[in-house]
C-alpha cells in the first residue's frame, strides 16, 4: 500500500487499485495477466505530487505508471537477480531518484531518465547482500516548507540490516552519514524507520526515529558547515515489541505492537497517552513475499523469521493520518484536532475535564496538539474565545439543571458544582469581561446562584485582583454580605474594591450601624479626603464601651484607632496604601489638632477639657505612648515636630495629673516617655521638673499599700528611660527602702557600684531570690571589677552563705567551689556549728544522683570532706552511700569502712570489703544482712498472724520490696567474685545462700510464716540460674538431694528446680554439639580450599621470563623455570643469580 493524498493498494494477482481520499475507487492499473507473468505486487510508492507510482512484484519486475493518464512507463526486469522478491521500493524527494531492496538483503538506486525519447532507467547497488541483509528502506522525504532546508540537497537514505543502522546520502556523491551496530538483542526483532522534521533548538532539522525489540532511538541530522551530523538524542525502552513506527506530528508517535495494537506516544515524555485495540483489523505481514520462488533460491532463516512480524507495506502516513492496510479493510487513524478533543469531553458532560484540557492548550503545556498552530498570543486567544463559549454553555445547563424545590443548602451545593470553576476559568483565561457580562446576567435571576458568585470573587478581591467591577455589581454584593451577616469579610471587600465603584452613602451607613471602622476609615479618606470624621466616631465608640465595660470592643476599637493615628501622622493610608505627597501636610495638621481639640463636637456641658486624650490614655496608656513615640521618630525631619510633641506634653500632663483616674502605672507610663523624649530632643522639650518629684512621691507614698509591684514597675521604667537625673539619689534609695522597692534599690546601688548591697536586695526580694547566684556569677565575672570591690563582694557573700544553703544548697555548693575554692576552710569552718547546712553544702557538692557526676571541681576537695561527706550521708541518706562509694575515689577505705561499719550500712561496706579483697568477709556481711531482713520479716509476719489471721500482707510486701533486690546484689557479688576463685571458695559461696533459700527454717531463730517461705522457695531457682554458670550441675543436684528437708519424700517441691535444670543441660549440651558441628565444617572447607589452592596448575601470564626478558622455552635444554602464582615467570637460573629481591609482588 501507498498513501499520498490518494490510497494505492496492489493485489495479489498483479493489480493496483487506486482510491481517493473518501475511498472510492478511482482508478485501476495492470491486469491479471500481467499478475500471472510478473507475481503478486510486493511493494508500491508514490511520488510527492501522487503523477506517478511505482510498484514491484513478488518476480522481482518493478514497474512504473503515470496516474493521470494510466499508462505504463517502464517496465524494468533487469536490476534485480533473477527470481528476488521487490521487499521495499520508495521515491525520494527527487521524483526521478526511488530506492529499493529486495529478498535477498540487497538495496538499489533507480534513476529513472529520457534519453532520445525513450524512457530508461539506471541502476546503483547501494548495499550488498554480501556485506549483510537489508530489512528496511525508508528515504527522507522533504515536505514543501522545507525545500530550501541544506538537507535537501543531500536526499539521504535511511536503511537497516540485520548487524546496523546506516544513513547515507545519495548526493552529491554517495557517502555515510551515520553507522551505527546493534547492541546484543533479538536478532527477530523487526527494525522500521521515520523521518520527520522537528524543531530543535529554534532550528528546523530531520529527526529519525529507529525502533529494534522494545527500544526506541531517536537521532537527530544536524548541518554542520558543508556537513551532516547524526546525533543521538533520545532512547527509550518500552513494555512491548514495536513492528511499526510512524510519525503523526512532531510531537507524537504511533507505535504498532505484535498484537495489531496501536500505542500513541508523547516524544518528549515518551508517555503512552492512548491506547487503540483493533482486533479485527488484521494487519497485512511481509511473510508472503519472502518464500522461494525457485528451488535454487535462498532465503535467510532471520530475514524470513523478521518477515513474519513486518508490517512495512501495510501502514502509511500523509497528512497527520495513519492508514493501516487490513485483511478485509483499511483503517484511517488520525490525531483529533484540540477543538474536537474539548468538544468530545463536552458532549460527555466533562465540563471540568474539559476545561482543564483547555487551560493546558492555553499554558502551552499540552501534548499531541493538532490544528492549533500561530503565535503564542493568537493560539491563547483562541483557546480563551472558545473557553468563554463554553462557559456560557455551562452555566445555561447548570441552571436548566437546578432543582425547582428543596432546601437552600441543596441549591448552593448545585452551583458550588459549576460557578467557582466558571469564576476561576475566567481570570485564568483573561475573561473578567464575560463575568461581569454575559455570566452575571445569566446568574442575576437566581439568588442561591448569584451568592455563590458573589463568594467566588471574594479571594480575587482581597488579592487585589479584581477591581474593575461595575457599581450596580458591587452595591448588590454588600447587600448580600449584609444580609448574610459575614460582616468582617464585607469590611476587608470594601477596603480592597476601588472607591468609585462604591455607593458612598450605602458604605457610610452599613459602617456606622455596624461599628466598621476599617471601611469607614478607607470611604471617608478615599473618598472624601476627610481624615477626621474616623476619628470622632472611633473616639465615641471608645466612651460607649468604657460606659458599658465592654472590654472587648473597648480594645478592638482602641488597637484599631491607635494603628490609624500612627499611620495619619506619619504620611501612611490605613488600612492599606500611601497618602498623596501633597496631602501629607495637611493630614498631620488635621490629626493633630483633632487629638488636641478642647473639647468634642455637641460637647456636654460637664465633659473634661482634652477629651480625646483622656479617652485613649484610659484605653490603653502605654500603647496611646508608645504609639506618638513612634510617630515623633518618623517625625523628625519634619519642622513642627517638637512643636506638635510641646503640645502634646502640656496636654498629657494637664490631662493625668489634674485627674485621680489614672493609676501609677499609668503615671510612671507618661513620665517614662516624657523622661524619652526630653533626652531625644536634646532638652528642647520644656517639662517643670518639680513633676517628677510629685511623681516619685505618688508612687513611693507609704501609705499606699495597694499595687505595690505596679508602682515599683512603673518607677523602675522611669529610671531606666532617663529620669534618674531628675531624682535625689539619697532621697529616692530612702523611700525605695521604706517601700521595699528592692529594684529600685538595685538600679541605686548599680550606678554608685555597691554591688555587696545589691546581694541583700535579691535575698530580701521574694520573687528574685533565685536570681542571687546569677547575679554573683555575674559579677565575679566582671572585668571592670577591682580587688577591694572584689573581697568585699566576696566577704558579702560568705556572710549570707547560711541563707544561700537554705535556698539551693547544690548551686551555692558549686558557686562556692568554682568562684571562692581556696575559702572552702573558712566556710567549714562556719558551717561546723550547724551540722544540717554542713551536709546540704557537701551533698551539693557530691550527691551521687546529680547529672553528670563527679563534678569537676569536686575532685579538688582532699580526703577529709569526702570521709565527712560519706559520715553526714550514712546519718542522714543512708541509701545513697552505696552510690557515693562507686563513684568517688579520693576517700581512704579504711576509714570507710569503719565509717560504714559504724553506722551498718552492709550494702557500701560489703561494697568496700569486696574492693580490698576480703571477698569472704564482703559474703559474709552481705548474708548476715539477708539473714537480719529475713528475722524482721518473720517477725513481722508472726505479729501480723497472730492479730489478722492466715493473711500476712505487710509481711508480704516487705517481702516484695527488701529481699529480692538484696538476693540479686549478693548474686551479682558472687558472680564477679567466682572468676577469681578456685571451686571449693565458690562453692563456699553459692551453697550457703543455697541452703538459706531452701532451708530458711535452719538459719533464723525462729521459723518464718509459711508464705515467706514459699516466696522465698520461688526466688531458689534465681540462685540455680546463677551458680550454674561456675558450679557443676552434678554438685548442684547432690546438694538438692542431701537437703535435710527433702530427704522424706518432698521432691514434689523441687521437682521444677531439677527439671529446669535438665532443661538447661539438655540446651547447652545442644549448644555445644552444634557449635562443634560448625567448628568441624568450617575447618573442613578451609582444608579443601588450601588443597585446591595448592593443587591447581599455574599458566604463566607472560612469555618472556622477567629476569633475562628471553622466551622461558627457549633457554638451554633442561632448564627449569619458576611459575607465581600471580602468572610471572622466571629461569632458575635467572633468579639464583639475580643481586636484588624481587620488586614484583607476588599475588596469591
Amino acid at each position: 500500500m501507498a498513501v499520498c493524498g490518494i490510497i494505492a493498494i496492489g493485489t495479489s494477482n498483479g493489480l493496483i487499485l487506486i482510491f481517493d481520499p473518501s475511498q472510492v475507487l478511482k482508478l485501476c492499473l495492470g491486469s491479471t495477466s500481467l499478475g500471472a507473468q510478473y507475481g503478486a505486487i510486493s511493494a508500491l510508492s508514490l511520488n510527492n505530487d501522487c503523477t506517478q507510482i511505482v510498484s514491484g512484484f513478488t518476480k522481482g519486475q518493478i514497474l512504473q505508471w503515470d496516474l493521470e493518464t494510466g499508462k505504463l512507463l517502464r517496465t524494468i526486469t533487469n536490476v534485480l537477480p533473477h527470481g528476488t522478491t521487490v521487499l521495499n521500493i520508495k521515491f525520494t524527494d527527487d521524483p526521478s531518484v526511488a530506492v529499493c531492496s529486495d529478498s535477498t538483503g540487497s538495496v538499489f538506486e533507480l534513476s529513472f531518465k529520457r534519453s532520445m525519447g525513450t524512457k530508461t532507467c539506471e541502476a546503483r547497488c547501494l548495499f550488498s547482500s554480501d556485506k549483510g541483509q537489508v530489512c528496511c528502506v525508508e528515504p527522507l522525504r522533504i515536505p514543501e516548507d522545507f525545500l530550501e532546508h541544506p538537507a535537501a540537497q543531500y536526499s539521504l537514505v535511511a536503511m537497516v540490516s540485520l548487524k546496523k543502522l546506516l544513513v547515507i546520502s545519495l548526493k552529491p556523491v554517495l557517502q555515510v552519514i551515520h553507522a551505527s551496530p546493534f547492541l546484543k538483542t533479538d536478532p527477530y526483532c523487526v527494525p522500521v524507520l521515520a523521518w520527520h522534521f522537528m524543531l530543535i533548538k529554534e532550528c528546523d532539522d530531520p529527526v529519525l526515529a529507529f525502533c529494534r525489540g522494545s527500544s526506541m532511538t531517536l537521532f537527530h541530522v544536524k548541518c554542520t558547515g558543508e556537513s551532516l551530523e547524526c546525533v543521538k538524542i533520545m532512547e527509550a525502552n518500552h513494555q512491548y515489541d514495536i513492528v511499526n513506527v510512524k510519525w503523526m506530528n512532531s510531537q507524537t508517535l504511533l507505535l504498532i505492537d505484535p498484537l495489531d495494537k496501536l500505542h500513541v506516544l508523547d516524544r518528549e515524555s515518551q508517555e503512552e497517552m492512548e491506547l487503540l485495540d483493533l482486533p479485527d483489523m488484521q494487519l497485512i505481514h511481509t511473510s508472503s513475499f519472502l518464500r522461494p520462488l525457485t528451488p535454487g533460491e535462498h532465503i535467510s532463516p532471520t530475514l524470513a523469521e523478521i518477515g513474519e512480524k513486518s508490517t512495512y507495506q501495510s501502514v502509511c502516513t500523509h497528512g497527520g493520518e495513519t492508514v493501516l492496510l487490513g485483511a478485509k479493510s483499511v483503517h484511517v487513524v488520525s490525531l483529533r484536532t484540540w477543538e474536537e478533543r474539548i468538544n468530545f469531553l463536552v458532549k460527555q458532560d466533562c465540563f471540568a475535564e474539559a476545561l482543564g484540557l483547555a487551560w493546558v492548550f492555553f499554558n502551552g503545556t499540552a501534548k499531541a496538539v493538532f490544528g492549533l498552530s500561530g503565535k503564542k498570543q493568537k493560539k491563547k486567544a483562541i483557546v480563551a474565545n472558545k473557553v468563554a463559549k463554553m462557559l456560557l454553555n455551562y452555566i445555561e445547563i447548570s441552571l436548566r439543571r437546578c432543582p425547582e424545590q428543596g432546601k437552600l443548602e441543596i441549591m448552593e451545593e448545585h452551583f458550588q458544582k459549576t460557578i467557582p470553576l466558571c469564576v476561576t476559568c475566567c481570570f485564568k483565561f483573561n475573561k473578567t469581561d464575560l463575568l461581569f457580562g454575559e455570566v452575571y446576567d445569566k446568574l442575576n435571576y437566581n439568588a442561591v446562584a448569584l451568592g455563590v458568585l458573589f463568594e467566588c470573587l471574594e479571594p480575587y478581591i482581597l488579592a487585589d485582583r479584581l477591581k474593575d467591577i461595575t457599581p450596580l455589581v458591587v452595591k448588590e454584593l454588600v447587600v448580600y454580605y449584609e444580609d448574610g451577616g459575614m460582616l468582617d469579610a464585607l469590611e476587608s471587600l470594601i477596603t480592597h474594591l476601588d472607591i468609585t465603584t462604591l455607593d458612598l452613602h450605602q458604605i457610610v451607613l452599613l459602617t456606622r450601624k455596624y461599628k466598621l471602622f476599617d471601611a469607614l476609615i478607607y470611604v471617608y479618606n478615599k473618598g472624601m479626603n476627610d481624615f477626621i470624621t474616623p476619628i470622632e466616631e472611633m473616639i465615641q465608640a471608645m466612651e460607649n464601651a468604657l460606659k458599658s465595660e465592654n472590654t472587648d470592643e473597648l480594645v478592638a476599637v482602641g488597637n484599631k484607632i491607635l494603628v490609624y493615628i500612627s499611620c495619619s501622622l506619619t504620611g501612611r493610608a490605613y488600612p492599606l496604601g500611601v497618602i498623596s505627597e501633597d496631602l501629607v501636610p495637611v493630614v498631620k495638621t488635621e490629626v493633630f489638632s483633632c487629638l488636641t481639640r478642647l473639647h468634642s463636637k455637641n460637647a456636654d456641658p460637664d465633659e473634661g477639657p482634652h477629651p480625646y486624650i483622656r479617652t485613649l490614655l484610659k484605653c490603653n496608656t502605654r500603647e496611646f505612648l508608645n504609639v506618638l513615640a513612634l510617630t515623633f521618630e518618623d517625625m523628625q525631619q519634619y519642622s513642627q515636630a517638637v512643636e506638635f510633641l510641646q503640645i502634646i506634653t502640656d496636654v498629657l500632663l494637664k490631662v493625668m495629673l489634674e485627674s485621680v483616674d489614672f493609676t501609677p502605672s499609668q503615671i510612671g507610663c507618661l513620665f517614662t516617655f516624657l523622661a524619652r523624649q526630653i533626652a531625644k530632643t536634646e532638652n528642647a522639650l520644656f517639662v517643670n521638673m518639680q513633676l517628677f518629684d510629685q511623681v516619685l512621691d505618688f508612687l513611693c507614698n507609704p501609705e499606699d499599700g495597694t499595687r505595690h509591684t505596679e508602682r515599683q514597675q512603673a518607677l523602675l521604667e522611669l529610671l531606666q528611660a532617663g529620669g534618674a537625673i531628675y531624682f535625689d539619689e539619697d532621697k529616692l534609695l530612702s523611700m525605695a527602702e521604706k517601700m521595699q522597692f528592692y529594684q529600685i534599690c538595685e538600679f541605686v546601688y548599680e550606678e554608685r557600684r555597691l554591688y555587696t548591697s545589691i546581694v541583700g536586695c535579691y535575698l530580701k526580694d521574694a520573687a528574685r531570690r533565685d536570681q542571687v547566684f546569677g547575679y554573683i556569677n555575674d559579677v565575679i565575672t566582671r572585668a571592670d571589677l577591682t580587688n577591694e570591690e572584689k573581697i568585699a563582694f566576696q566577704n558579702e557573700v560568705f556572710c549570707n552563705i547560711q541563707e544561700l544553703l537554705t535556698l539551693s544548697p547544690n548551686r551555692t555548693a558549686m558557686l562556692i567551689l568554682q568562684k571562692f575554692q581556696d575559702s572552702i576552710p573558712l566556710i567549714m569552718e562556719t558551717l561546723q556549728q550547724d551540722s544540717k547546712l554542713l551536709f546540704d553544702f557537701l551533698h551539693g557538692i557530691f550527691n551521687p544522683r546529680v547529672e553528670q557526676w563527679p563534678f569537676k571541681d569536686a575532685s579538688l576537695l582532699n580526703h577529709e570532706f569526702h570521709e565527712m561527706y560519706i559520715e553526714l550521708l550514712c546519718q542522714n541518706h543512708s541509701d545513697q552511700v552505696l552510690g557515693f562509694l562507686k563513684l568517688s575515689d579520693l576517700y581512704r577505705p579504711e576509714e570507710a569502712v569503719k565509717i560504714v561499719q559504724k553506722h551498718q550500712v552492709y550494702d557500701a561496706l560489703a561494697f568496700l570489703l569486696e574492693m580490698q579483697g576480703n571477698i569472704q568477709g564482703a559474703f559474709s556481711v552481705l548474708l548476715e544482712h539477708m539473714k537480719s531482713r529475713l528475722h524482721t520479716l518473720t517477725e513481722c509476719g508472726a505479729s501480723v498472724m497472730g492479730k489478722e489471721g492466715p493473711a500476712i500482707h505487710s509481711s508480704d510486701s516487705g517481702f516484695v520490696q527488701t529481699v529480692p533486690s538484696l538476693l540479686k546484689q549478693i548474686i551479682g557479688f558472687c558472680q564477679r567474685a567466682s572468676d577469681t576463685l578456685d571451686t571449693q571458695q565458690k562453692e563456699e559461696l553459692w551453697f550457703p545462700l543455697l541452703d538459706l533459700l531452701m532451708s530458711p527454717a535452719e538459719h533464723l531463730q525462729s521459723s518464718p510464716p509459711d508464705q515467706v517461705i514459699n516466696s522465698m522457695k520461688a526466688l531458689t531457682k534465681d540462685v540455680l540460674e546463677g551458680m550454674a554458670a561456675y558450679i557443676p550441675l552434678t554438685d548442684i543436684l547432690q546438694r538438692l538431694i542431701q537437703d535435710p528437708v527433702y530427704s522424706v519424700g518432698n521432691y514434689g517441691e523441687i521437682k521444677g528446680i531439677i527439671l529446669g535444670m535438665l532443661d538447661t543441660f539438655v540446651y547447652e549440651k545442644t549448644l555445644l554439639e552444634a557449635t562443634k558441628s560448625l567448628l568441624n565444617q568450617d575447618l573442613h572447607w578451609s582444608l579443601c580450599s588450601l588443597r585446591a589452592t595448592v593443587t591447581r596448575g599455574l599458566t604463566p601470564a607472560h612469555k618472556l621470563c622477567g629476569v633475562c626478558t628471553q622466551q622461558y622455552n627457549k633457554h638451554r635444554a633442561g632448564a627449569k623455570i619458576i611459575v607465581f602464582s600471580c602468572g610471572h615467570v622466571y629461569h632458575t637460573a635467572c633468579l639464583q643469580s639475580r643481586p636484588t629481591p624481587l620488586a614484583a609482588p607476588l599475588v596469591d
